[in-house]
């Protein structure tokens, strides 16, 4: 089936989402996430697009993105290229790391573009990794707030601040305030957490930080303290095993989540399911 059209438009604004190829992740380490919002500054310098909220999580990213003129498809295969450079040469590894094309909607209002600005900043509590926006270093939720440096001047808040006052004093308390507020039931945004056939696959874990709060829940759900999880090895393996079925972590990652276990012990442990 041939690939359908992207729609674009002439000055227009997007919600980007690009996920790891096979569901894995794009960012191993905090020093990976940092690289991309580097590269991602220097690619706003280069098009001149105007960047109004971001969010990486581990294994996917969003961006809300003013194409001011440009072309997107050029933006966003500029800051993959970029990164995809830096990844293979720190990991020595080669091949696809994002998965397809990027996906994109056309935001064409000013309600929808609030709504969306709100669901990209609550993504990291939606996912369970922190309980509030501003424990999350990754989004441009703490640049608004004014707690974090933008050290590459990529976020642009006026477009977004402007919608509430005049006054950026007052535009700024009822933006953070509106970042806090319900989200309404009846929006649909484009994102991974839903499979291509609509059904939201609530089960899986799409990061290390979602399965460290799976273990930490089924710890405690058991009353087992954190550091005796590996002296309950049937506990303990039947946990692996669950993790194992519900999400595209590595054998690695797996050992690491459980203490350093190696790939060979893993891959044993998993093998005894079959």
């Amino acid at each position: 089936m041939p690939r359908q059209a992207r729609i674009k438009g002439e000055f227009s604004i997007y919600h980007i989402t690009q996920r790891g190829n096979e569901k894995k992740n794009l960012f191993l380490c905090d020093e990976d996430k940092a690289k991309f919002i580097e590269i991602l500054g220097r690619v706003k310098a280069k098009y001149s697009f105007l960047l109004y909220t971001f969010c990486l999580m581990d294994n996917h990213v969003h961006l809300l993105i003013d194409d001011n003129g440009n072309d997107i498809s050029k933006i966003i295969k500029s800051l993959n290229i970029s990164y995809v450079q830096y990844f293979n040469r720190k990991y020595q590894r080669c091949g696809h790391l994002f998965q397809d094309r990027f996906r994109s909607e056309l935001v064409k209002d000013e309600r929808y573009l609030l709504q969306v600005s709100r669901y990209i900043h609550n993504n990291p509590v939606r996912a369970g990794m922190v309980k509030e926006l501003a424990e999350y270093c990754w989004s441009s939720y703490n640049i608004y707030a004014g707690r974090m440096k933008d050290l590459y001047k990529l976020v642009d808040k006026g477009r977004l601040l402007s919608i509430f006052s005049a006054n950026p004093e007052i535009a700024l308390q009822q933006y953070l305030e509106f970042m806090h507020s319900e989200e309404s039931s009846q929006e649909s945004f484009l994102d991974y957490d839903q499979d291509l056939d609509g059904v939201n696959n609530s089960d899986f874990i799409s990061s290390m930080e979602q399965a460290r709060l799976r273990i930490r829940q089924a710890l405690a759900k058991e009353n087992i303290p954190d550091e005796e999880l590996n002296n309950n090895i049937q506990f303990r393996n039947d946990l692996m095993k669950q993790i194992r079925r519900n999400s595209s972590l590595t054998l690695k990652e797996i050992g690491e989540l459980f203490g350093g276990i190696s790939e060979s012990r893993v891959s044993r442990i998993l093998g005894k399911a079959n």
